[in-house]
């Protein structure tokens, strides 16, 4: 199958909008031509790879100059706030116990993000203060690295946010403070950032670990036939069959 190639923008605004809107159009037809075909390959080549990746980064500048230059628009989103609380207080002779813990819950048709807030002080000789927050946010996420866009969850204690917006492609994200500790979870991944550094991650693009370190308690093993040892110096040992 021959993929047309994305064209060259030229002139206006309006000019490139219908050249790519065009293209899109052939394309769609071609596509829809070669999937009633009799036979098909059964994954795509190289050279087909890399057109649907020219496809997708065409469509994004479409999408571009339609939200550019476009007359009207209408944009509408439901949001749902729940707010609860629990107070627990102790008093006693030898001092006063407080407890209490907030929670907020938002839910729009984007995401659902929780807020929690947990507070215990102890009243005596002196004060003890335990303060604990943090927040999940699940649904439609941004990686903090490649501003790519997934469903998945983000979970953090003390997870903030600089309180700035960005919008993309009409999509309005809000921004995380930099230097913070959280959790990101995908369906093509996840990953752990320590100090707004990514110390460990797992993508389903490569299928393999990255991680800073690395250390095995017990045993490493090499698929289902070698293991490294330690045992009177490092090296490999066949445990197979």
């Amino acid at each position: 199958m021959i993929v047309e190639l994305p064209p060259r923008l030229q002139g206006s605004g309006e000019q490139q909008l219908a050249a790519l809107r065009d293209y899109l159009v052939r394309l769609a037809q071609s596509l829809e031509q070669s999937s009633g075909a009799e036979t098909m390959p059964a994954a795509l080549s190289a050279a087909e790879k890399q057109s649907a990746a020219e496809v997708r980064k065409t469509a994004d500048r479409l999408k571009a100059l339609i939200l550019k230059t476009a007359d009207e628009v209408e944009a509408y989103a439901d949001r749902k706030t729940e707010s609860m609380a629990a107070r627990y207080v102790a008093k006693s002779d030898y001092g006063n116990y407080y407890n209490r813990i907030e929670t907020q819950v938002i839910q729009t048709a984007r995401q659902t993000v929780e807020d929690y807030r947990y507070t215990e002080a102890i009243e005596a000789l002196s004060t003890s203060v335990t303060a604990l927050g943090g927040q999940i946010r699940r649904g439609v996420i941004e990686d903090p690295e490649t501003h790519e866009v997934h469903l998945g969850i983000a979970i953090g204690e003390s997870l903030s946010f600089t309180g700035q917006t960005r919008t993309e492609g009409g999509l309005v994200y809000d921004e995380l403070t930099p230097g913070q500790t959280l959790g990101l979870y995908t369906a093509s991944g996840w990953q752990f950032w320590i100090n707004g550094m990514r110390r460990g991650w797992f993508s389903s693009a490569d299928s393999m670990l990255h991680v800073s370190n690395i250390v095995a308690e017990e045993r490493l093993q090499l698929a289902s036939d070698w293991a490294v040892t330690t045992d009177g110096g490092f090296g490999l040992r066949y445990i197979g069959a």
